[in-house]
């Protein structure tokens, strides 16, 4: 969850923060990698009734089932210093779904990578969180995915790079469009 849900994150951080703090980690791991090493640990509660009617009331997440806390430890290989942060991650499921911690830690990893190859490229490259089009942004946010999702499948590694050829070249940039 991001900062912007206020109230609901201060109310789903508090029984996720009140399980950690009762035991151990549902899911740990290192890693190593990126030239870093890497803790996480993943405490998950399933969400019950005081919480899922507050929730539904006053949010509208009718379908939340878990809720969790991410800790992540890290430093660079070449240093000392220790870092560290704190995720909360709320998850939802309108089928009859029962996903085990392991499973519910590996979608919130996973959701990192879409935040990092995708929301990140279009706020850094694209800027898009300094554009003031309203009434058009959600057109032009649907162009720019389509374009990343172009250029990543023509085998660009960074979208800056992809961006430049499709410029010299609009004509390579026209057959992008067209290849199966």
């Amino acid at each position: 969850m991001k900062n912007n849900h206020g109230e609901v994150k201060e109310a789903i951080t508090l029984v996720v923060k009140e399980a950690a703090a009762s035991r151990p980690p549902d899911v740990e791991r290192w890693e190593k990698g990126h030239g870093r090493l890497e803790y996480r640990a993943y405490w998950w509660v399933e969400v019950d009734e005081p919480l899922r009617t507050y929730l539904a009331d006053e949010y509208g997440w009718s379908d939340v089932q878990w809720c969790g806390l991410g800790r992540r430890r890290w430093r660079h290989v070449y240093e000392d210093q220790w870092r560290e942060e704190e995720r909360i991650f709320v998850f939802s499921s309108r089928g009859d779904c029962s996903p085990t911690p392991e499973q519910l830690s590996q979608w919130a990893r996973e959701h990192w990578h879409v935040e990092n190859r995708l929301f990140w490229v279009l706020d850094v490259t694209y800027q898009e969180d300094r554009q003031h089009a309203r009434r058009i942004g959600p057109v032009l946010h649907l162009l720019r995915a389509v374009a990343i999702g172009l250029i990543r499948r023509q085998g660009f590694r960074y979208v800056p790079d992809g961006r430049r050829m499709a410029a010299a070249r609009p004509d390579r940039g026209l057959l992008w469009l067209l290849a199966p």
